[in-house]
Protein backbone atom coordinates (compact mmCIF):
# COMPACT_ATOMS: atom_id res chain seq x y z
CA UNK A 1 0.00 0.00 0.00
CA UNK A 2 1.35 3.43 -0.98
CA UNK A 3 1.03 6.23 1.58
CA UNK A 4 -0.09 9.39 -0.22
CA UNK A 5 0.96 12.69 1.33
CA UNK A 6 0.15 16.35 0.66
CA UNK A 7 2.53 19.05 1.98
CA UNK A 8 1.30 22.56 2.76
CA UNK A 9 4.13 25.04 3.38
CA UNK A 10 4.99 28.39 1.81
CA UNK A 11 8.76 27.79 2.04
CA UNK A 12 9.98 25.97 -1.14
CA UNK A 13 13.17 24.83 0.60
CA UNK A 14 11.18 23.16 3.41
CA UNK A 15 8.85 21.52 0.88
CA UNK A 16 11.81 20.14 -1.08
CA UNK A 17 13.51 18.87 2.08
CA UNK A 18 10.37 17.22 3.42
CA UNK A 19 9.67 15.62 0.04
CA UNK A 20 13.15 14.11 -0.07
CA UNK A 21 12.82 12.73 3.47
CA UNK A 22 9.34 11.32 2.89
CA UNK A 23 10.20 9.64 -0.39
CA UNK A 24 13.26 8.01 1.18
CA UNK A 25 10.73 5.82 3.03
CA UNK A 26 9.54 2.91 0.83
CA UNK A 27 5.94 3.19 -0.42
CA UNK A 28 5.56 6.81 0.71
CA UNK A 29 4.98 9.46 -1.95
CA UNK A 30 4.22 13.19 -2.01
CA UNK A 31 1.24 13.49 -4.37
CA UNK A 32 0.93 17.30 -4.17
CA UNK A 33 2.34 20.42 -2.54
CA UNK A 34 0.68 23.76 -1.77
CA UNK A 35 1.94 27.13 -0.53
CA UNK A 36 -1.22 28.52 1.07
CA UNK A 37 -4.34 27.31 2.89
CA UNK A 38 -6.76 27.61 -0.02
CA UNK A 39 -4.43 25.66 -2.29
CA UNK A 40 -4.09 22.90 0.31
CA UNK A 41 -7.87 22.41 0.35
CA UNK A 42 -8.10 22.50 -3.45
CA UNK A 43 -5.29 19.99 -3.95
CA UNK A 44 -6.63 17.74 -1.22
CA UNK A 45 -9.93 17.36 -3.05
CA UNK A 46 -8.10 16.58 -6.27
CA UNK A 47 -5.48 14.13 -4.95
CA UNK A 48 -7.21 12.51 -1.91
CA UNK A 49 -4.08 11.92 0.21
CA UNK A 50 -3.98 9.80 3.37
CA UNK A 51 -1.86 12.36 5.20
CA UNK A 52 -1.64 16.17 5.17
CA UNK A 53 1.55 17.77 6.49
CA UNK A 54 0.96 21.40 7.39
CA UNK A 55 2.92 24.44 8.40
CA UNK A 56 1.04 26.62 10.89
CA UNK A 57 2.00 30.03 9.48
CA UNK A 58 0.78 30.10 5.87
CA UNK A 59 -0.79 32.86 3.75
CA UNK A 60 -4.56 33.09 4.05
CA UNK A 61 -5.89 30.33 6.30
CA UNK A 62 -3.29 29.01 8.72
CA UNK A 63 -2.55 25.32 9.14
CA UNK A 64 -4.91 24.85 12.10
CA UNK A 65 -7.81 26.46 10.20
CA UNK A 66 -7.12 24.31 7.13
CA UNK A 67 -6.97 21.12 9.20
CA UNK A 68 -10.21 21.99 10.99
CA UNK A 69 -12.01 22.55 7.68
CA UNK A 70 -10.73 19.30 6.17
CA UNK A 71 -11.45 17.29 9.32
CA UNK A 72 -15.11 18.34 9.26
CA UNK A 73 -15.54 16.75 5.83
CA UNK A 74 -13.09 13.85 6.00
CA UNK A 75 -12.83 11.85 9.24
CA UNK A 76 -10.07 9.52 8.08
CA UNK A 77 -7.27 12.05 7.44
CA UNK A 78 -4.08 12.10 9.46
CA UNK A 79 -2.53 15.51 10.11
CA UNK A 80 1.11 16.22 10.89
CA UNK A 81 2.12 19.76 11.79
CA UNK A 82 5.67 20.86 10.98
CA UNK A 83 6.19 24.33 12.37
CA UNK A 84 8.50 26.71 14.20
CA UNK A 85 5.75 27.51 16.72
CA UNK A 86 5.17 25.36 19.81
CA UNK A 87 2.19 27.33 21.12
CA UNK A 88 -0.35 25.69 18.78
CA UNK A 89 0.19 22.17 20.10
CA UNK A 90 -3.10 22.03 22.05
CA UNK A 91 -5.10 23.25 19.04
CA UNK A 92 -3.43 20.50 17.02
CA UNK A 93 -4.27 17.93 19.69
CA UNK A 94 -7.96 18.81 19.50
CA UNK A 95 -7.83 17.91 15.80
CA UNK A 96 -6.43 14.44 16.62
CA UNK A 97 -3.22 15.27 14.79
CA UNK A 98 -0.79 12.38 14.47
CA UNK A 99 2.35 14.37 15.24
CA UNK A 100 3.61 17.89 15.92
CA UNK A 101 7.18 18.40 14.72
CA UNK A 102 9.12 21.56 15.50
CA UNK A 103 11.53 23.17 13.05
CA UNK A 104 14.43 22.83 12.42
CA UNK A 105 13.36 19.51 10.95
CA UNK A 106 14.95 16.33 12.25
CA UNK A 107 15.22 13.89 9.34
CA UNK A 108 15.08 10.74 11.48
CA UNK A 109 12.06 12.04 13.38
CA UNK A 110 10.16 12.64 10.13
CA UNK A 111 11.10 9.21 8.77
CA UNK A 112 9.91 7.56 11.99
CA UNK A 113 6.60 9.43 11.79
CA UNK A 114 6.07 8.39 8.15
CA UNK A 115 6.77 4.74 8.99
CA UNK A 116 4.27 4.84 11.87
CA UNK A 117 1.71 6.49 9.60
CA UNK A 118 2.09 3.68 7.07
CA UNK A 119 1.33 1.15 9.80
CA UNK A 120 -1.68 3.09 11.06
CA UNK A 121 -3.23 3.72 7.65
CA UNK A 122 -2.80 0.05 6.74
CA UNK A 123 -4.37 -1.05 10.04
CA UNK A 124 -7.31 1.31 9.51
CA UNK A 125 -7.84 -0.01 6.00
CA UNK A 126 -7.97 -3.60 7.26
CA UNK A 127 -10.38 -2.74 10.08
CA UNK A 128 -12.60 -0.58 7.91
CA UNK A 129 -13.06 -3.38 5.39
CA UNK A 130 -15.26 -5.09 7.95
CA UNK A 131 -18.83 -3.90 8.37
CA UNK A 132 -19.29 -1.46 11.26
CA UNK A 133 -21.68 -3.00 13.74
CA UNK A 134 -22.83 -2.51 17.28
CA UNK A 135 -21.66 -4.98 19.90
CA UNK A 136 -24.40 -7.27 21.23
CA UNK A 137 -23.97 -8.46 24.83
CA UNK A 138 -26.11 -10.60 27.14
CA UNK A 139 -27.07 -8.82 30.38
CA UNK A 140 -29.36 -10.66 32.81
CA UNK A 141 -31.22 -12.42 30.03
CA UNK A 142 -31.45 -9.28 27.87
CA UNK A 143 -29.60 -8.61 24.65
CA UNK A 144 -28.09 -5.11 24.80
CA UNK A 145 -26.54 -3.39 21.78
CA UNK A 146 -23.63 -1.00 22.37
CA UNK A 147 -22.14 1.41 19.87
CA UNK A 148 -18.33 0.96 20.18
CA UNK A 149 -17.87 4.75 20.04
CA UNK A 150 -19.77 5.02 23.33
CA UNK A 151 -17.43 2.66 25.21
CA UNK A 152 -15.12 4.54 27.62
CA UNK A 153 -13.09 1.53 28.78
CA UNK A 154 -13.30 -2.22 29.29
CA UNK A 155 -11.82 -3.81 32.41
CA UNK A 156 -10.95 -7.43 33.02
CA UNK A 157 -12.50 -8.72 36.25
CA UNK A 158 -11.92 -12.42 35.69
CA UNK A 159 -13.86 -14.42 34.75
CA UNK A 160 -15.86 -11.41 33.54
CA UNK A 161 -15.30 -8.00 31.98
CA UNK A 162 -16.74 -4.64 32.92
CA UNK A 163 -17.85 -2.46 29.99
CA UNK A 164 -18.11 1.21 30.96
CA UNK A 165 -19.96 3.69 28.77
CA UNK A 166 -20.64 7.33 29.68
CA UNK A 167 -24.12 6.30 30.90
CA UNK A 168 -23.98 2.65 31.93
CA UNK A 169 -21.85 -0.19 33.29
CA UNK A 170 -22.22 -3.80 32.14
CA UNK A 171 -20.61 -6.85 33.74
CA UNK A 172 -20.59 -9.83 31.39
CA UNK A 173 -18.83 -13.15 30.95
CA UNK A 174 -16.08 -12.54 28.38
CA UNK A 175 -12.35 -11.92 27.92
CA UNK A 176 -10.54 -8.74 26.97
CA UNK A 177 -8.83 -10.19 23.92
CA UNK A 178 -12.23 -10.78 22.30
CA UNK A 179 -12.90 -7.03 22.31
CA UNK A 180 -9.30 -6.17 21.37
CA UNK A 181 -9.69 -8.17 18.16
CA UNK A 182 -12.95 -6.42 17.25
CA UNK A 183 -12.41 -2.78 18.21
CA UNK A 184 -10.75 -0.29 15.86
CA UNK A 185 -7.06 0.08 16.90
CA UNK A 186 -7.16 3.70 15.81
CA UNK A 187 -9.66 4.44 18.60
CA UNK A 188 -8.96 1.81 21.28
CA UNK A 189 -5.73 1.02 23.12
CA UNK A 190 -4.71 -1.85 25.41
CA UNK A 191 -3.22 0.36 28.11
CA UNK A 192 -2.68 -2.40 30.66
CA UNK A 193 -3.11 -6.17 30.81
CA UNK A 194 -6.42 -5.51 32.55
CA UNK A 195 -7.77 -2.59 30.50
CA UNK A 196 -8.73 -1.40 27.02
CA UNK A 197 -9.39 2.35 26.77
CA UNK A 198 -11.11 4.53 24.19
CA UNK A 199 -8.47 7.15 23.31
CA UNK A 200 -10.98 9.96 22.83
CA UNK A 201 -12.07 9.75 26.48
CA UNK A 202 -8.57 10.22 27.95
CA UNK A 203 -8.31 13.47 29.89
CA UNK A 204 -4.95 13.13 31.67
CA UNK A 205 -2.09 10.72 32.39
CA UNK A 206 -0.98 10.82 36.03
CA UNK A 207 2.25 9.30 37.46
CA UNK A 208 1.40 6.87 40.26
CA UNK A 209 4.42 5.41 42.01
CA UNK A 210 6.39 3.40 39.47
CA UNK A 211 3.51 3.27 37.03
CA UNK A 212 0.70 5.56 35.74
CA UNK A 213 -3.03 6.15 35.93
CA UNK A 214 -5.33 7.47 33.20
CA UNK A 215 -7.98 9.99 34.21
CA UNK A 216 -10.98 9.75 31.89
CA UNK A 217 -13.69 12.25 30.98
CA UNK A 218 -16.15 9.98 32.79
CA UNK A 219 -14.27 10.68 36.04
CA UNK A 220 -12.92 7.12 36.24
CA UNK A 221 -9.25 6.29 36.76
CA UNK A 222 -7.70 3.21 35.17
CA UNK A 223 -4.19 1.74 35.11
CA UNK A 224 -1.52 2.45 32.49
CA UNK A 225 1.59 0.28 32.58
CA UNK A 226 5.07 1.79 32.11
CA UNK A 227 5.57 -0.10 28.86
CA UNK A 228 2.19 0.98 27.49
CA UNK A 229 2.80 4.61 28.49
CA UNK A 230 5.56 4.71 25.86
CA UNK A 231 3.18 3.30 23.23
CA UNK A 232 0.50 5.82 24.23
CA UNK A 233 2.93 8.68 23.60
CA UNK A 234 3.40 7.29 20.08
CA UNK A 235 -0.35 7.61 19.51
CA UNK A 236 -0.62 11.23 20.62
CA UNK A 237 0.97 14.58 19.88
CA UNK A 238 4.63 14.71 20.89
CA UNK A 239 5.79 18.05 22.24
Amino acid sequence: MVLKILIGDDDPAIVAYLTAIIESVPEAVVVATANDGAEVIKKFEKNKPNVVILDIDMPGKNGIEVARELAQKHEDIYFVFVTAYSNYVFDAYELYSFDYILKPIDEKRVQKTIKRLKEKVYADKVVNCAPKRNIAIQVEGRRVFINPNEIVFIESIKPKVLIRTMKEKYLIGAELHTFEEYLNPRDFFRCHKGYIVNLKYIREVIPSGRTYEILLHSGDKILLSREKEKELREKTVII
